[in-house]
């Protein structure tokens, strides 16, 4: 234990621990209505989860991260076994299916399963290095293994928790070398879905937030105005914001979904340019840590599954950011360590432990 404290990485949990305090020091003012107290219930529901996750942090950390290698079929099945129980029992909230409910408590197991996918990769591409890259045949199985949870998640309504299978996949056989004939069908492969996906697999609210994006004035008093109001709550706060507590927008009810999906709007209205950037150099700083931990890892499955975490990480931050910057189509993904949720800050957490594990044993093995 006295050598791997030696080893530890404090620059990535400092970072860690300042984006986990900043994310609930914002969301208690997305949460506080001037003196109202109708929704502090769900801040102590984060501060249990923040709890809940730190000590899978320190399981993730010091428990020998090679034992997933061996758990990785059984892992899976367990997530798949769940997605299907949500179909079937599941409690809906917000439209989707997604949530299981256990005594006064419930979890999302598609977070859990975006770990058992990384999980998955990570063994797959560490057992067959393909130094000359993977082409459609090699990357069959893993392709097939994806679509499976994926089409469980769309069958619960959440296209947002869906993107990250496909996502996460196409980053970790990138990094492993793709042929580039295989890249190349790969995204003609991806445009016809998308047609496809466009016109007979979307609703008509997502179609409306395609709507939306391509022209914000298409509907600002129905689908488009929570992007509006996202707009207007970020472009207030200027460069130093309104004041801790101070948002209008937020404390007014323009912003829905704030303490979710719109967090970071609250967070651009009372921080302003300058907060936002802390935050965005944060999050930087801690891709960067993962990157490095991946390539000095000492064996290829140690190396995918960094790359694996720091994926779930970047795509996250950037599909949120993204939509409600109205940059990309609104997909109800949150924002990563600073958003309310429970099932993304214990699985976020239990990652970033995995991520100092791989880095201490760089240096027993």
């Amino acid at each position: 234990m006295e050598k791997k404290l030696d080893k530890f990485h404090f620059p990535l949990f400092s970072v860690l621990l300042v984006l986990v305090g900043i994310g609930l020091v914002n969301l208690y003012s997305a949460l506080d209505m001037w003196g109202e107290t109708a929704m502090s219930h769900l801040f102590w529901s984060q501060l249990v989860s923040v709890g809940i996750g730190s000590l899978f942090f320190l399981v993730f950390a010091f428990l020998d991260y090679r034992i997933w290698e061996r758990l990785t079929w059984g892992f899976f099945g367990t997530g798949l076994f769940l997605l299907i129980l949500v179909l079937l029992i599941g409690d809906v909230r917000g439209g989707h299916r997604s949530w299981l409910g256990m005594g006064g408590f419930s979890f999302q197991p598609t977070e859990l399963v975006k770990f058992a996918m990384i999980v998955v990769f990570a063994k797959y591409f560490a057992d067959r290095p393909l130094p000359d890259g993977y082409g459609w045949r090699e990357l069959f199985l893993p392709a097939l293994l994806m679509w499976v949870p994926f089409l469980l998640v769309i069958a619960q309504k959440d296209l947002g928790g869906s993107l990250f299978f496909p996502l996460i996949f196409v980053t970790m056989a990138w990094l492993a070398r793709i042929k580039k004939r295989t890249i190349i069908s790969g995204l003609v492969l991806a445009g016809l879905l998308g047609f496809l996906s466009y016109q007979y697999g979307l609703k008509d609210y997502q179609k409306d937030r395609l709507k939306n994006f391509f022209d914000p004035s298409h509907d600002v008093r129905g689908s488009g105005y929570h992007l509006l109001q996202s707009k207007i709550a970020v472009g207030s706060g200027q460069f130093l914001g309104r004041g801790y507590l101070k948002g209008k927008i937020n404390k007014l009810r323009y912003l829905p979904a704030k303490h979710t999906d719109f967090i970071f709007p609250v967070l651009a209205e009372e921080w302003g340019f300058l907060g936002c950037s802390v935050v965005l150099g944060l999050y930087l700083t801690l891709l960067v840590m993962g990157i490095q931990i991946g390539t000095r890892a000492r064996e290829r499955f140690g190396a995918f599954l960094s790359f694996g975490v720091v994926a779930l990480l970047f795509w996250q931050v950037v599909i949120n950011l993204g939509g409600v910057l109205g940059i990309m189509p609104l997909t109800g993904v949150t924002l990563p360590l600073l958003s309310y949720g429970g099932s993304s800050m214990v699985t976020l957490l239990g990652a970033m432990g995995l991520l100092l594990n791989i880095h201490m044993r760089r240096f027993l093995f």
